[in-house]
């Protein structure tokens, strides 16, 4: 899974040289030029409307100026998901007291993930409600999304047994909505990674 990831991140990743320090991180994603002002416009991640766990709706723009770590996950999955959590929940505690900093977690079980589903699991793992947000919605914004996120994220069954399938990867994500780095999510020295560029972001922007 690890070797998967990684092939597919480099597919995607383009390093942009315009870093002045050295210790910043990398923007990713395509480089187009933007028709009006002729300047480089990075890629972003998208925009979206769904439900959280608490059934109100949530937009893209809830996260504006924020750092976001982003996952895909679904509360009844039995393997990596659980490990995930745990993961994330490292990453809740290193910056519980620092507002810029928002967990997101996209549920791809649109049938089973109900908000109120969503807001059992987070009582579960005693999650922050203030700090990190489940988010659901229909099969095809969800999936869609992972796509946006250039994760995987689909449904491998068919119309008489679904087989949801996803990867274990974390995305950073910075105010600006610009892919900053990818993670493995079931390993605890990337996610330690993980915190370390968090803050850096948080450093950048000071």
């Amino acid at each position: 899974m690890k070797i998967e990831m990684n092939i597919r991140v480099l597919l995607f990743i383009i390093l942009f040289v315009g870093c002045t320090k050295s210790d910043n991180l990398p923007i990713l994603g395509e480089l187009s030029t933007d028709p009006l002002t002729g300047k480089n416009k990075y890629y972003q991640t998208p925009e979206f409307l769904l439900k959280n766990q608490f059934n109100d709706e949530v937009t893209h723009q809830d996260f504006e100026n924020k750092i976001q770590v982003v996952d895909f996950f679904f509360t009844s999955c039995p393997t990596i998901c659980p490990k995930m959590t745990k993961h994330l929940k490292l990453v809740e505690k290193a910056f519980e007291k620092v507002d810029e900093v928002a967990i997101v977690s996209y549920s791809i079980d649109y049938k089973n993930d109900s908000p109120a589903a969503l807001k059992q699991y987070s009582e579960n793992y005693k999650i922050n409600n203030n700090k990190w947000t489940f988010l659901t919605g229909n099969r095809d914004a969800v999936f869609e999304l992972s796509k946006d996120y250039k994760v995987r994220a689909f449904d491998d069954g068919n119309a008489d047994q679904r087989n949801i399938i996803h990867d274990g990867t974390f995305v950073l994500v910075d105010g600006k909505r610009r892919i900053r780095g990818y993670y493995d999510g079931l390993s605890i020295k990337d996610t330690k990674r993980l915190i370390q560029d968090i803050n850096t972001l948080i450093a950048e922007v000071e």
